[in-house]
């Protein structure tokens, strides 16, 4: 996983709340441990300090509380949360032959451009994410990426991966490339949907669709 950068400016904010969080735990835990230690001896002198407080407040708020309805109703969090297996399509301009297995069932020959089927598998904190793609013949992984959410009426995701290629696939070399996708929440549906663009080495561009699976 790597960092990803936001348009907002919530998280100083958010690093400045979990610091006084953690000062008030430590309080707490002190008041706590001095009523409790007239009838357990053993609790008086018993402190908590104030970086392990941090360090667990701030890892709950990584790695769960972000994504809480809570959190998003608070305003405490303005990006979405992308995590989970995503299935749905891309159509490359690439004009090489493909496999039937890697075709969509709705690809149309008559169309411009192939329709492949395609898989994202999101693995996401509060300042990290790793965008898994794949398709039915190579992989790839992001090494960058943002998230826009004070743009448009929907949040988007742009990131940049390196996809290592096949020695199977004749013409499928090492290459990076760029994606930006914009996601929607409508009518139980969670999409996310763009473009996608590779560079030197490849230089393809296409559509990409997909669906939240899980």
């Amino acid at each position: 996983m790597h960092t990803y950068s936001t348009d907002n400016d919530l998280r100083p904010k958010i690093y400045g709340g979990l610091a006084l969080l953690a000062y008030g735990i430590t309080i707490l835990v002190e008041l706590v441990t001095s009523a409790l230690s007239t009838v357990l001896p053993f609790a008086a002198g018993f402190v908590v300090s104030w970086g392990l407080a941090f360090a667990a407040v701030w890892k709950i708020h990584d790695r769960w509380f972000w994504k809480t309805r809570i959190a998003q109703a608070l305003g405490i969090t303005c990006v979405p949360n992308l995590n989970g297996k995503w299935e749905g399509w891309i159509v490359t301009s690439y004009e090489g032959e493909i496999p039937d297995e890697a075709l969509h069932p709705d690809n149309d020959h008559s169309q411009d451009g192939q329709k492949l089927k395609a898989w994202l598998d999101i693995d996401q904190t509060w300042r990290k994410i790793n965008v898994h793609f794949e398709t039915t013949q190579t992989p790839s992984d992001s090494n960058g990426a943002t998230m826009l959410t004070d743009e448009g009426k929907w949040p988007s995701v742009s990131y940049q991966y390196e996809n290592e290629g096949s020695p199977l696939v004749k013409g499928l070399n090492m290459h990076f490339g760029t994606a930006s996708l914009e996601y929607r929440d409508e009518s139980d549906t969670e999409t996310l949907e763009g473009l996608y663009y590779t560079g030197p080495g490849r230089e393809n561009n296409g559509l990409m669709y997909f669906e939240r699976a899980d």
